[in-house]
């Protein structure tokens, strides 16, 4: 998923850096790593197997009080999406088209 026609970079922002992820069902799926205007970046796993993937806010709602986000998907649909590269460029239509929202 890295560069394509228009390739952003998820900005590390203090904002929403270190958040919980978590399902409907309350189960904690990853940690916020980054996030752009229109998408968030979770970063799942632990040290030497971490994953990043790329959700877009649409599918997200953030609980300031709690430090958490809760996705609207399942841990399934969300492990399922593309695989990202730490550290280059996010190519959000790449993104957006495989969550079906080009």
């Amino acid at each position: 998923m890295a560069t394509a026609n228009r390739p952003s970079q998820a900005h590390r922002m203090a904002a929403l850096d270190g958040y919980r992820v978590m399902t409907i069902e309350g189960k904690t799926v990853g940690r916020v790593a980054g996030e752009s205007e229109s998408m968030l970046l979770v970063q799942r796993g632990l040290w030497p197997r971490k994953f990043w993937h790329a959700l877009p806010r649409r599918y997200a709602s953030i609980d300031k009080e709690k430090g958490s986000v809760l996705i609207q998907v399942s841990r399934e649909i969300l492990v399922k999406s593309p695989k990202l590269k730490r550290g280059t460029p996010v190519d959000e239509r790449a993104v957006a088209a495989w969550w079906g929202l080009d």
